[in-house]
């Protein structure tokens, strides 16, 4: 069964690009698009936007099949970490995955970088603990016994593939509440507790 994996189990941008470096002297990282922002529908209706980035890790100065990584930041960041560097981190995401994509650099510890890791975590200590969360939205009372349902069922499951397979079933109500907490939460702290 997989772990759980946080920021400190990943190699950093920083590590890869000296290992780039290592292996490719002559190598270089530089932008293959020019950068921009998408707004997507989301399933509740919302608009969101998001910094799309590419980047290109050329082995050589003639390469003529660099490695391309892409990368995407919400606008706004929703952490200390991205918030008003929305371009920078997904230009710092893209690198790392462009060296990836070129196989110029280790993959033991996954594909994704520790700075996209961290910045996919919020900081837990900026809403008070007992404050039960406001819902995005209101749902009606069969998504509220759907998500109650899904609760119950989150609570025998025994793999990380059986949560994954409710996440993805239940995705539209992953927000209702339950137990003054996300069903969204609810799912994250069975894994949690599988891994140990």
């Amino acid at each position: 069964m997989a772990s759980y994996k946080g920021p400190l189990d990943y190699i950093d941008v920083a590590t890869r690009i000296i290992e780039f470096r290592e292996k490719y002297p002559t190598g270089s990282l530089q932008s293959w698009k020019d950068p921009y922002v998408i707004e997507v529908k989301m399933p509740d209706n919302s608009i969101k936007s998001y910094m799309v980035y590419s980047a290109a890790a050329y082995r050589t100065p003639d390469d003529q099949l660099p490695g391309v990584g892409w990368a995407y930041e919400p606008i706004p960041g929703p952490t200390n970490f991205t918030r008003d560097s929305e371009l920078q981190n997904a230009e710092t995401a893209a690198w790392g995955r462009a060296m990836v994509a070129a196989l110029a650099v280790d993959t033991k510890k996954g594909i994704a970088s520790s700075e996209e890791v961290r910045n996919r975590q919020t900081k837990t200590t900026e809403a008070p603990a007992a404050k039960t969360p406001e819902p995005k939205r209101e749902f009606s009372e069969e998504e509220k016994a759907q998500a109650f349902a899904v609760y119950t069922l989150v609570q025998t499951k025994n793999s990380e593939k059986e949560l994954e397979q409710q996440w993805k079933e239940n995705f539209d109500v992953l927000e209702v509440v339950i137990e003054g907490v996300t069903l969204r939460e609810h799912i994250l702290k069975r894994r949690a507790v599988l891994n140990g």
